[in-house]
């Protein structure tokens, strides 16, 4: 079992620029709400995602065996700091006992490999992932990445956990999220607020360096998501509500999501998507967001 809602331990969370008390403040909330899948990364912030994770969670004195902490394998840095990808055996073994240090765990409760291609799944890579497991060194195997390995994934051992994407603004992967679900696995959702490009928040974007932070991460995607995001904007309202309540929510009552990921530096915008959980989307707007979907005016 696990909570419907994830914390993204990356992003701006894991840069040493962002103040150790914050990072403390926002993880110290979603522990306190009920959060228990906890997601971050072996490349995130050059390793100081998981440094940063394994030590607040000490601080905080929480269980991890309450918790379904997953790391990521696969994103390398080179020489020179710039990321690539390695799926070798030896690449991701390394990797895992990297974890296992900065994160301070004896086991990896949820290995993801990151963003890998079809053709990375190859059968020596199956058998390291398998000898891992068979070790001790990790419970849960999964991926997190697009359509093309995802698809390839569904059913296949020794994957237990898939982690698309899936928000309002790219609903195309709910075969497949319905797909892994019948095939038995878990489906943990990413970028289920799609960075709010369909209700941009300015006001925190342009006053405070994590917000220009995110704003040039949703440019660097071009102007073609922002555009789609405005036919969104007036489903996504209703009294009560916000619009990233709103989307969470959508996400949320899609078949076969166990549990959907954010990232965020603010405590209160987290408190508020937690107690917006617990809530059904109403029916206007349900059906608002369907018209959008199917291209109605």
């Amino acid at each position: 079992m696990v909570s419907v809602l994830g914390l993204g331990c990356a992003s701006y969370w894991a840069k040493r620029r962002f103040a150790e008390a914050d990072a403390r403040a926002v993880l110290a909330t979603a522990l306190d709400g009920g959060i228990t899948v906890l997601d971050t990364g072996a490349s995130y912030a050059h390793g100081h995602a998981e440094r940063r994770l394994g030590r607040l969670l000490r601080d905080l004195g929480a269980d991890p065996d309450t918790l379904l902490i997953g790391t990521k394998a696969g994103t390398v840095a080179d020489a020179r700091g710039r990321l690539g990808k390695d799926f070798s055996p030896a690449a991701v073994t390394t990797q895992v006992e990297g974890s296992l240090r900065a994160l301070a765990l004896e086991r990896l409760p949820l290995l993801q490999l990151h963003g890998p291609e079809p053709a990375d799944l190859t059968d020596d890579l199956r058998a390291t992932l398998d000898r891992l497991r068979a070790a001790g060194k990790v419970d849960l195997l999964g991926i997190n990445g697009f359509a093309p390995v995802m698809r390839h994934a569904v059913g296949r051992a020794p994957f237990d956990v898939l982690m698309p994407f899936l928000s309002v603004l790219d609903p195309g992967t709910r075969p497949l999220v319905a797909a892994a679900t019948d095939a038995g696995q878990g489906v943990l959702v990413a970028g289920p607020l799609a960075r709010m490009a369909f209700a941009p928040p300015l006001g925190h974007w342009l006053t405070r360096p994590s917000g220009l932070w995110y704003l040039a991460r949703a440019l660097r995607h071009g102007p073609t998501p922002l555009w789609r995001a405005r036919r969104l904007r007036p489903a996504l309202r209703a009294e009560g509500w916000t619009p990233a309540e709103l989307a969470m929510a959508w996400v949320l009552e899609q078949p076969g999501v166990a549990c959907a990921v954010f990232g965020t530096t603010r405590p209160a915008h987290l408190a508020a998507l937690t107690t917006g959980a617990a809530r059904p989307l109403p029916d206007a707007a349900r059906a608002a967001i369907a018209r959008v979907h199917a291209g109605a005016p």
